[in-house]
């Protein structure tokens, strides 16, 4: 039973040295093929432009105006071709810029009415602008 012992601890050495060997030898001829085909296809790096985003300015109303009338007249500048979401607690709007300026009428709820403007650069690599105003209408006396 000692020599079987033996004899078969004695293979499973061998056998484990050479298969360690053969994947040892595979691992160096497989780096060696990739650091080939690495230099042989490199490629030059191209960087995308970065575009600069003109940031959203509400010229109109001021941040905390109080209004009177049942609807408020947004005015502003963003980029060209912008898509510009207006969000109130009465009504959602959307709509695409055709300059950089635009405007839109807003209808307002009684008390305070939080306006939430998001615009969205035309292309993917824009930034997304937001303003939030907060405005007061009062109601008619």
């Amino acid at each position: 039973m000692k020599k079987e012992t033996s004899v078969a601890v004695g293979m499973g050495i061998v056998f484990g040295l050479l298969f360690s060997f053969l994947v040892i030898a595979n691992t160096q001829k497989n780096q060696s093929v990739s650091q080939k085909t690495t230099n042989q296809k490199t490629r030059p790096v191209t960087t995308e432009q970065q575009t600069t985003v003109q940031p959203i300015v509400i010229s109109e109303p001021n941040d905390g105006a109080i209004i009177t009338g049942a609807s408020v007249l947004i005015k502003g500048k963003t980029d060209k071709n912008s898509f510009i979401v207006v969000q109130t607690q009465i009504k959602d709007m959307s709509f695409t810029t055709k300059s950089e300026d635009f405007e839109y009428n807003v209808p307002l709820a009684l008390g305070e009415n939080v306006i939430h403007i998001s615009a969205y650069p035309k292309g993917s690599n824009g930034k997304i602008q937001e303003k939030e105003l907060r405005v007061y209408y009062l109601g008619t006396k």
